[in-house]
């Protein structure tokens, strides 16, 4: 599930001549660990993500991501040192807004 925009719905996994791609996962993740996310962000207002997980593979809806407990918990920010938030754990803060 990665959403749709005004100009595509990346849920239908197409590639760029609007063939289907098949489902290639990217690794299997047990609860506890600790993964890196990059992600690049360029807006004034700085802002946060939050990532979810669904262990559904490509039959993953958007209720699965939604479901509390899905959630994933910001650990820390190696490049910027944006502090973790007690009060929202699974939001990762972005700096440094142009």
């Amino acid at each position: 599930v990665c959403g749709v925009s005004p100009y595509n719905d990346y849920d239908q996994n197409l590639d760029s001549t609007g063939q289907p791609m098949p489902w290639i996962s990217q690794g299997d993740f047990t609860e506890g660990n600790i993964i890196t996310v990059k992600s690049y962000l360029d807006t004034h207002h700085n802002g946060h993500m939050e990532i979810r997980a669904c262990a559904m593979g490509p039959s993953s809806t958007q209720e699965c991501f939604d479901t509390p407990g899905n959630e994933l918990t910001f650990v820390e920010d190696v490049l910027n040192g944006m502090p973790k938030d007690d009060n929202y754990p699974e939001r990762g803060m972005y700096a440094g807004g142009q």
